[in-house]
């Protein structure tokens, strides 16, 4: 490879870094102001598309359109968005594009606080809580565009804002798991949920540098 052609390489990589630093950021922004159904186009159009959300893992083409677009599908009730609030960071970005160009591996440690109308219980009571998570991703180039490929949101914990998360006791009610059409495929399987007897050794490290990635 000529000089000139590893510089270019050198800058592609970078720029995607950055490109997917706002592809990732603007999923934030979107899923903040609700507007949960500009987030599918983010994914890429494959059939090995995964989406791995705390309660199930949801596969193939339409993954992220029943993961987002379910939420306000025609058979799901109305929901009252009054005082819901969302907002995660994306904290310790590490980001690692594959020598090749053509696909990325990247995680985040994700702070962030919600306040969600828990329909699932009398009342239906406005909660407000803290949430803390992963995201672990893979990303794919398509038509020149940085999409998501693959990705994991697993929860540490959540809590009340005014509860210890070591608090067995006071532990979140959750809300039921989809079911029908807009239901996950198979069981969540990158969860690392912390308890009070948990191993931190069992938490998923960063990605490291890669050529290429196999079936890309």
């Amino acid at each position: 490879m000529s000089d000139l052609a590893e510089v270019i390489r050198r800058v592609e990589r970078l720029e995607a870094v950055h490109e997917i630093e706002n592809l990732m950021g603007r999923y934030e922004f979107y899923h903040s102001a609700y507007r949960d159904e500009m987030i599918p186009p983010m994914f890429a159009d494959r059939d090995d598309l995964m989406v791995e959300m705390p309660f199930g893992t949801f596969l193939g083409r339409d993954a992220a359109l029943r993961v987002w677009a379910g939420v306000s599908a025609e058979d799901a009730p109305p929901r009252d968005l009054t005082g819901e609030y969302v907002e995660h960071l994306l904290t310790t970005p590490v980001i690692e594009v594959a020598r090749d160009g053509l696909t990325a591996k990247a995680a985040w440690i994700s702070p962030g606080a919600e306040a969600h109308h828990f329909g699932w219980e009398d009342g239906n009571p406005l909660r407000g809580f803290w949430y803390w998570g992963r995201y672990a991703a893979d990303f794919i180039r398509q038509n020149g565009v940085w999409k998501i490929w693959h990705m994991t949101l697993s929860t540490t914990f959540t809590t009340d804002y005014n509860s210890s998360y070591t608090d067995v006791e006071a532990k979140l009610s959750e809300p039921p798991i989809p079911s029908g059409p807009h239901g996950p495929d198979a069981p969540p399987r990158r969860q690392v949920t912390y308890s009070p007897t948990w191993d931190p050794r069992a938490l998923e490290l960063a990605p490291e540098p890669y050529d290429t990635f196999p079936g890309a």
